[in-house]
Order: structure tokens, then sequence, then C-alpha cells
């Protein structure tokens, strides 16, 4: 159903917990799709929330790339593409794009034919989601993945607040979107 939704819908949610798969097949299909030259990129959105009850860091010296390279989106795309050397490769041949959501306003993917992959959306508002889904163009495709029910990591984004959540409401029963929940 996962594959079926990505390869039919201009927008995809796919849910569930930890370890259900969500990431795996996120990444899995867009990278068949650049691989098959369908999409020409893969723009990574992510709010680099710290996890709940956790200690933050604080300042991390380097650029904007090795910050989030030292991010929880950082560790997800090196155990899943195989190594750190493996993403910073991609980045390099910007083959993937990572975008944190304090940057992404003035953005626009239009002209980009690109995957865009939101990232822990569970830790986005809905003023938040609202400003990452109008940076998709038309040319584009775009999977939300994340866990509203028992990820959120800050309580900004929690309930009625959540942007994974009001998109759901948002988007269901529309020709361009489908949404997979994994158990």
């Amino acid at each position: 159903m996962a594959a079926d939704s990505f390869t039919h819908n201009k927008l995809t949610m796919i849910k569930g917990p930890a370890g259900s798969g969500k990431s795996y097949l996120a990444l899995g299909f867009l990278f068949n799709q650049l691989e098959k030259h369908c999409i020409d990129k893969i723009i990574v959105f992510c709010n680099t929330v710290a996890a709940k009850n956790s200690a933050k860091l604080g300042y991390l010296p380097g650029t904007r790339n090795e910050k989030l390279l030292d991010s929880q989106i950082g560790n997800l795309l090196s155990s899943k593409l195989g190594s750190r050397m493996e993403v910073e490769r991609l980045i390099d041949e910007e083959q993937i794009i990572l975008l944190p959501m304090s940057d992404i306003r003035g953005y626009d993917t239009s002209g980009m034919r690109a995957g865009i992959y939101i990232s822990e959306a569970q830790n986005l508002d809905i003023p938040l989601m609202k400003l990452a889904l109008q940076r998709i163009g038309d040319d584009s495709i775009c999977i939300i993945d994340g866990d509203e029910k028992t990820q959120v990591d800050d309580i900004n984004f929690a309930g009625s607040n959540n942007g994974m959540r009001r998109a759901s409401k948002i988007f269901r029963g529309h020709d361009i979107y489908g949404e997979i929940e994994l158990k």
C-alpha cells in the first residue's frame, strides 16, 4: 500500500511507531525514483528537535550540513544509507539536499523535479507544516513521515496544534493524497 501511494500520489503521509519502516520505505522509494531518473534530487526537510526529555547540546561548530549530519537526520540517513561518508558523497553530488525548517521560508522546489522527504513530521506545528507543503513545486512529490501518537518531542507540537494531524484532516479524500499507517 505504501509503494502504491508513493507511486500514485503527489503527497503521501506514512505514519507508525518507531521501527515500523516509515523512513526505510520512504527513502527506498525516493532513491529508486532517483536511480530511474524520475526525480533529479531528494530534498530532506527536517526540524531537528531534540528527543523528549533529552539534554540539548547547544552550539555546535561547523557548516549547516555538518551540524545537520551531527543531528538526528544525519543519524537516520547514515544508518539507512550505510555510512556518513555515503551521505556526504550524495550531498556533494547534490543528489541530497538537507534543509532545516529554520531555513525553509522562501525556498521553492518548482523546476527541480525533486522528491521531498519531510522527516520526523510529528515535530511540526500547523504553521510549519503549512510552510513546508507550500514549498513543493508541481513537478515534485512529497513523503511526510512521523508518529504523532507516541513520538512528539515538544509540547508545542502536540494535540490540536500538530501539523501531521492537521495535514491529514485537510488532505484526506483528495486525489493527490495518500495516507498509510504501519503497525
